[in-house]
Formats: structure tokens, C-alpha cells, sequence
């Protein structure tokens, strides 16, 4: 007899955003089998023989990542390199082999050619694409809230600082730009990306240019937060936007997405 429901395979469930995916597809009625070296040390990506017998669809998010502050530390690309190299060797001949459908999270970084994150994540296009696979180019994710560390997101940090301390302290002058797009737009893309095994290259973004400083003075103003500008000049990664997702757009607005955020964190302390 066959079944109706989807099974996914999450590879790297337990992330920024692996977590929040996951959610999303279990409310549209699909089945969800976690994976993540955070549930088990032997759900190690770079390592495990995967079983994908009874998987309709793989999603592939597990990288080592996280926000500006780690991506570009110069003593963490050694580490990135390692880490994710093993997980494209291990991993992408083994979905080589099993032939499901299934979806590679890159970045807009992947134009870089000056860091082992944008490197790697065009290698992981490119294989993606010998195997028939699908992909998608990721840019900034804000929604969930996190504890301030050196992986830590700019948006969720600054959110953190303003109702915590009062004073939202930017790294940089914050005059440099990026695009940002919220959480739940960006499970809506996944899904749809590999629903509709899309091919070639997509980004899921806003569209939109904002200035860091510009963010950290909305926030501000909800919270009463005073920003101070470092004096160090941020660079804006100017990436061209490739493609978009078909029947896909953005649909909560950086204000809204802003003041979730802000309320959920209000709710905690």
C-alpha cells in the first residue's frame, strides 16, 4: 500500500533554522525524522551511513555557520573548511547514490571567493547541480531568538540588547546594507523549492536593501533602547540576485517580523 504522507529527512534539524522547518512541515501534515550531531554525537553528517530506504525527501542544512561575527573571524576558516568539506564528501555520494529528491541550502555568499563559507557553499552548488539536485542561495534569517555569542545573528543580538540592557551596540558605524528575510517566508520557500524541484540558481531574500544602522534604530524606537554606532566601516557584499522561486514572494514585512520578535522576547524576561 502506498503511503500519503511525506517523510523528510532533516540533515542539520537542530539549527538556526533547522528547528523552525521542521515545525513548518510537520503543520502541513508531513512526517519529519530529525538529524543533528546536537541530538546525538553519532548523528554526525560527516560521518554517518544513511538509511534513506523509507525518505521521500531530503533536506540538506548542516554546515558549520553562523552569524558575521563567526563566518569572517579569521581563525575560525580552518575549522569551516574541515567541517564542511567532510560533510560534502560523506554526505553528497551518498545522495548520489540513493537518488531522492532533495534540497542544499547555499547562501548569497557563494559569489565570495575570499571565504572558506562562500567557497564551500559554491562547491556545494555545484555538486547539487551534477547530481540533479535543487538549491537555493539563503540570505540573512531573522525570526528566531538567540543567546549572544560569536555565532549569534545581528538582528536577533541587537533585540536581545535593547530589552536586556537598554543600548543597542553596533559592531561597525552600521552604514553598511544587507537583505533580510523572516523565518516563516523562508520555510514557505524550502518547502516549495523542492516541491517543485526547482533548477538553477534561486535566492530567498527580501529583496530589499536595508542599513544595519537603520534596523537597530527601529528596534529602538519599539523598545526605548538607545543605539550606539561603533567606528569600524562594514563593507555591504553587493551579491546580484539570481532568480526567484516561482509562486514564491516574501510576506511578513521587516516591522512585523521585528516586533514578534520583540514581543516573544517580553514573554521570557
Amino acid at each position: 500500500m502506498k503511503k500519503n504522507t511525506i517523510t523528510n529527512l532533516i540533515i542539520g534539524s537542530e539549527g538556526f533554522i533547522g528547528k523552525s522547518f521542521c515545525e513548518y512541515l510537520i503543520n502541513q501534515g508531513e512526517e519529519v525524522i530529525r538529524f543533528d550531531i546536537k541530538i546525538d554525537k553519532k548523528d554526525d553528517g560527516r560521518k554517518f551511513i544513511f538509511d534513506f530506504t523509507n525518505i521521500d525527501r531530503i533536506y540538506f542544512l548542516a554546515w558549520d555557520v553562523g552569524g558575521a561575527k563567526y563566518l569572517y573571524k579569521e581563525d575560525a576558516q580552518l575549522q569551516q573548511l574541515n567541517w564542511n568539506m567532510e560533510l560534502l564528501t560523506n554526505i553528497m555520494p551518498q545522495l548520489q547514490k540513493c537518488k531522492k529528491p532533495f534540497l542544499f541550502i547555499s547562501s548569497q555568499l557563494a559569489e565570495e571567493t575570499d571565504t572558506v563559507y562562500g567557497v564551500t557553499k559554491r562547491l556545494g552548488e555545484i555538486w547539487t547541480k551534477i547530481l540533479e539536485g535543487t538549491y537555493i542561495r539563503q540570505w540573512n534569517v531573522y525570526g528566531p531568538l538567540e543567546s549572544i555569542t560569536e555565532r549569534s545573528h545581528v538582528i536577533s543580538d541587537f533585540v536581545v540588547q535593547a530589552l536586556k540592557t537598554k543600548e543597542i551596540k553596533i559592531m561597525t558605524t552600521g552604514e553598511e546594507k544587507r537583505q533580510f528575510i523572516h523565518i516563516d517566508d523562508v520555510c514557505r520557500a524550502w518547502h516549495m523549492a523542492l516541491q517543485q524541484k526547482i533548477k538553477g540558481t534561486h535566492d530567498v531574500t527580501s529583496f530589499e536593501w536595508i542599513k544595519i544602522i537603520d534596523i537597530a534604530n527601529m528596534i529602538a524606537k519599539t523598545t526605548g533602547a538607545t543605539v550606539i554606532p561603533g567606528e569600524i566601516i562594514g563593507s555591504t557584499p553587493i551579491t546580484p540576485i539570481k532568480g526567484k522561486i516561482i509562486g514564491w514572494s516574501p510576506e511578513v514585512s521587516l516591522e512585523d517580523g521585528l516586533e514578534k520578535m520583540i514581543n516573544e522576547l517580553k514573554e521570557k524576561i
